[in-house]
């Protein structure tokens, strides 16, 4: 594709040595409004070599072809590493393209990836984007959640992990392949004795034929991503290499896009995190990524040995949730001096003030929170690092060629901006906004109608603000809120108040079912190694740190590990249905003393979470059972269904 030309940067822009827009890839280093002003004085896609993944990757390689573009630590030993150099890099990306495409029987290939980190796993997404369609796929989802992705996309080539890397849903592989019936063929990373190897196919592969594929363009869809799942079922969005190559060329802006960083990469590559904001932005630069072990930041060594493998590998830039940061902190006896890192960014859930503050304190890095959205290709604000402390609390500023705004809707339509620190649903435009999900039908909610300026603003679903100085300030997600008898209480709070406790590593606020008042305040905490904590002090805590009497959570309930996403985000989905699952032995133990609970389970997939209740009881009790039952459940929110066994 021949991209748009623009005129020559001024003498104050922001841009590196010898790096000016011009033929090939720009560099900049945007550290404040002037400079993003700089920056979208150019259209996107003239700052970058090429649109596709492939063509930026090949000219990196083009640059520094014996560079390693991968260095893959195999285990939390760091001696035990693999190099990937750029030239073989873009060689493997090649080859696997070959083999998608021969694989896929004729049809465009789509490529589902569930994979641990390891370069192979690059190699797939990008190779199967060069020619078709990459969908990641979360390995930790059960075989029923695989297979119905899988065939939401109609995957027709599967490259999957084996038992060597732990367990995951490559255990139940026979199963999730009798239950896609599109799949043509399936290529396996960690097992080179089996006949499906990928290692043993790439490396039989020539490139040869490679010239004459048929290519994606930069624009057309090229990944299937689902979303996290954070609050329900994952949704499949749309992704496209022009916006992916866009998100990781402001990504290098903000956080180095000189040849010489090093980025330590610890998150999932099936998450815009690990694949784009950290991934593709240091190839698209001509960077080494560092793969943190298959398990990345779920490894105890990473974690355990963070900052020696920093120094040994003179890691320059780190990305994480923070819930890694916070065990980076809790870890006793860290190493730190000495190290290389530059910035330091932190996403995928709302950075505590205290967490911030004492990482500073202790290691003299700031935590630079990013936000985005899988919706928009990743990340989408974040702090310029102008050489002082960020604005506390906030996920920074738009990125360039992006706007964010905080409003009101009513029935998916606007219906209002919202004056500077007031709060609304944060919508974003921009270069990088998707054009939606896999199943139109989920577009309906996603898109905000009848704004003013009639352009295409998507919906976050994120309760936020903006302050005069166009920080961006996140509340919660507004399906996080707790509302307490029409009451609505925002998370942070209760959240931000136990952080404040030494004991309290991570927190998490949620809405406990209430017959009378919708929702009652609870939060759940994991503590530090050895240290010990009471609910009533935590409680007692709160009352002191949180003014509004309504927001001090009724209970507080000390788990000994936070339940997690495969992103590292809090699962709050699992958190609500303990909640529930609690409040329906607690009525069924009041009601029907009498019936004995077999099993609770509780359905989030649908508008209304269902719980459905096994009981065994004396037959001639079921059918006064069924009725308390039915009178008691009736002013929950939640909706029940029994079932009984004979005592």
């Amino acid at each position: 594709m021949t991209l748009a030309t623009n005129k020559a940067a001024s003498s104050s822009a922001p841009w590196l040595s010898g790096a000016a827009p011009g033929a090939g890839l720009a560099r900049a280093a945007v550290r404040s409004d002037a400079d993003r002003a700089e920056v979208e004085r150019y259209d996107p896609l003239s700052l970058l070599p090429a649109d596709t993944v492939y063509e930026c990757i090949a000219a990196s390689a083009a640059a520094a072809p014996d560079k390693p573009a991968i260095i893959h630590m195999k285990s939390g030993d760091p001696a035990d590493t693999v190099s990937v150099t750029y030239r073989d890099l873009v060689s493997d990306i090649e080859k696997a393209a070959c083999l998608f495409s021969e694989a896929a029987q004729g049809e465009v290939p789509v490529v589902s990836c569930i994979v641990p980190l390891h370069p192979q796993g690059l190699v797939a997404v990008w190779g199967a984007g060069t020619v078709g369609i990459a969908n990641p796929i979360n390995p930790f989802l059960d075989a029923a959640g695989v297979a119905s992705i899988m065939n939401s996309v109609k995957a027709n080539v599967l490259v999957v992990g084996t038992s060597q890397f732990g367990a995951g849903a490559w255990d139940r592989l026979d199963q999730i392949a009798g239950a896609v019936p599109t799949l043509k063929k399936i290529f396996l990373i960690g097992d080179t004795d089996d006949d499906r190897s990928f290692a043993k196919a790439l490396a039989a592969q020539s490139t040869a034929g490679f010239a004459s594929l048929k290519r994606r363009k930069g624009s057309e869809d090229s990944v299937y991503m689902p979303t996290g799942g954070t609050t329900g079922a994952p949704k499949i969005v749309r992704h496209s290499q022009d916006k992916h190559l866009i998100d990781a060329w402001l990504m290098g802006a903000l956080f180095g896009a000189s040849e010489d960083e090093v980025v330590a990469q610890g998150m999932p590559h099936f998450h815009v995190g690990g694949l784009v904001a950290a991934s593709l932005r240091a190839v698209l630069f001509g960077q080494t990524i560092l793969i943190l072990t298959p398990d990345g930041f779920r490894n105890p060594g990473v974690v355990g040995g963070f900052w020696n493998i920093m120094k040994r590998f003179k890691v320059t830039s780190v990305i994480a949730t923070p819930a890694t940061a916070a065990a980076l902190l809790a870890a006793p006896g860290s190493d730190h001096e000495g190290h290389s890192i530059r910035s330091f960014g932190c996403g995928g859930s709302t950075v505590p003030v205290e967490l911030l503050r004492s990482f500073h304190k202790r290691f003299g890095l700031y935590l630079r929170e990013l936000w985005g959205m899988t919706e928009f290709h990743g990340v989408t604000t974040g702090h310029p690092d102008h050489g002082g402390e960020p604005a506390i609390g906030s996920v920074g500023k738009p990125f360039a060629f992006h706007e964010v705004k905080a409003i009101n809707i009513e029935d998916g339509e606007f219906a209002g901006e919202v004056p500077n620190g007031s709060e609304g649903i944060i919508v974003v435009k921009g270069a990088c906004v998707g054009v939606g999900y896999v199943d139109p039908r989920a577009n309906e909610e996603f898109f905000v109608k009848g704004m003013p300026d009639g352009d295409v603003w998507a919906n976050t679903g994120d309760l936020g603000s903006m302050d005069e100085e166009g920080h961006v300030w996140i509340h919660g997600r507004a399906k996080d809120l707790i509302v307490r008898g029409g009451h609505k209480i925002d998370p942070k709070v209760i959240e931000e108040a136990l952080q404040h406790h030494p004991a309290v590593q991570v927190s998490a606020a949620i809405g406990r079912p209430d017959a009378r008042r919708g929702e009652m305040p609870i939060a759940y905490v994991q503590l530090k190694a050895g240290s010990d904590v009471s609910a009533d002090e935590l409680i007692a805590l709160c009352q002191e740190q949180i003014s509004e009497r309504a927001a001090v959570p009724i209970e507080i309930i000390t788990l000994p590990a936070m339940p997690m996403t495969a992103v590292g985000k809090i699962a709050k989905p699992q958190l609500r249905v303990d909640a529930t699952t609690r409040v329906v032995r607690e009525v069924v133990s009041q009601m029907a003393p009498s019936a004995e609970i077999r099993d609770v389970t509780v359905d989030q997939t649908g508008k209304r979470p269902v719980a459905r209740i096994a009981l065994t009881v004396p037959e001639s009790e079921k059918a006064s059972v069924t009725q308390k039952l039915e009178e008691a459940f009736t002013s929950f929110e939640f909706s029940t269904e029994l079932s009984f066994q004979a005592a």
